[in-house]
Parts: C-alpha cells; sequence; structure tokens
C-alpha cells in the first residue's frame, strides 16, 4: 500500500494491488447517483430513498469534506490505474482509539474482491498511520456479501449486538466486526461461526 498527502490538511490517496482509494471530487456525482438507485444497496446502507442528484451534490460538496475535517475519511474506490467507480468505503472520526469503517459496492462490481482489498487498505492505513488500535464494522445479519467482504479483509465477527441502530426507523440488529493492529494474522484472528 502507498500514500500520497498523508498529512491531516490533505486527505490521502490510498493504493492497494488492485484498487485506489481516493478522496470524492464532484465529477463523482453521477457515478453515485447511478449505484445509489440499486436497490440492494439502499436495503443495507443509509442512502437517502429515493436518491436524488442533490444528495449526491451534498456528499461530495459537503460530508466527505467535513468527516475528513472531523477526523474520519470518505473515500472513492476506482482500479489502480483508474477506470469506473467500484466502490465507497469510508472511516467513521475515530474516538478512544477506535473507529468504525463503512462501505458499499457498486452492483456489476461486487462479488470481484475490490471491496475487500479496500477494505485491507483502509485498514492498513488505519493502524499504520493513524495510530488506531481497533476498527469495527456494524454488519446486518442477513447480509451475506458485506460479511464475505470483512472475513476476506481479516475482520473478525465477534456477537451479535441487538437492536444497535435504526434501519429506516426500524430497529436492526448487527453483527459487531472487529480487526485489531499489528502485523501478522494474530491481530486479524480467524472469522469465527455466529
Amino acid at each position: 500500500m502507498t500514500t500520497a498527502g498523508s498529512d491531516r490538511g490533505q486527505q490521502p490517496t490510498l493504493t492497494g494491488e488492485r484498487v485506489r482509494l481516493r478522496p470524492w471530487r464532484r465529477d463523482d456525482v453521477d457515478a453515485i447517483v447511478a449505484a445509489c438507485q440499486d436497490l440492494e444497496l439502499q436495503r443495507w446502507t443509509q442512502v437517502p430513498v429515493p436518491y436524488r442528484r442533490e444528495d449526491a451534490e451534498g456528499f461530495v460538496g459537503g460530508i466527505a469534506s467535513g468527516t475528513w475535517a472531523a477526523g474520519g475519511a470518505l473515500f472513492a474506490v476506482e482500479p489502480r490505474d483508474g477506470g469506473p467507480l467500484l466502490a465507497s468505503i469510508g472511516l467513521f472520526p475515530p474516538s478512544d482509539g477506535f473507529a468504525e469503517a463503512g462501505y458499499w459496492t457498486v452492483a456489476e462490481h461486487r462479488g470481484r474482491g475490490y471491496t475487500a482489498e479496500a477494505l485491507g487498505v483502509l485498514a492498513d492505513w488505519v493502524f499504520g498511520h493513524l495510530a488506531l488500535r481497533r476498527l469495527e464494522l456494524h454488519v446486518d445479519p442477513a447480509n451475506v456479501g458485506s460479511r464475505r467482504v470483512a472475513e476476506r479483509a481479516g475482520f473478525v465477527a465477534e456477537g451479535l449486538v441487538r437492536q444497535r441502530f435504526l434501519h429506516r426507523g426500524h430497529p436492526s440488529d448487527v453483527l459487531l466486526y472487529a480487526r485489531l493492529g499489528g502485523s501478522g494474522a494474530a491481530s486479524r484472528g480467524t472469522p469465527s461461526a455466529v
């Protein structure tokens, strides 16, 4: 993984073997609008429904920069050498040495390992450059695709948290996944059966 612009003044660009995580730009609006029309993406995430152009404009124009200013980071995921939007991945502002991450994948790019790789790149940056000790994910137990992404990126399912948040106005359970800082497989653990 390489980084560019890693001081807190400028959000970095992170690269893996096949993916690049870069700050969102205004020219991403059309791709975001198209991706967020997907019913599966709407089912599992908190994106507004219906998703409109002004939602994407607000995301790239204010939410992304505001998240960076607050200590987190939201990234567009694309092929390493450029190309179409593959996914979105974000780090919510950390507290007490840990943070939560979240992601979604553009429908036509699911199942190819791009988001798992991006999540691994993000985790490596979190532990290597932000000196956090723990990165968490909250995943709906029925979201098999997201669970696979988490496990492929070395996250361990730690347990079911009942009625953890409201999703579209309804209490929802989540599986708590986490990856700890440190090097090697010991920090990643072994995925557990939940």
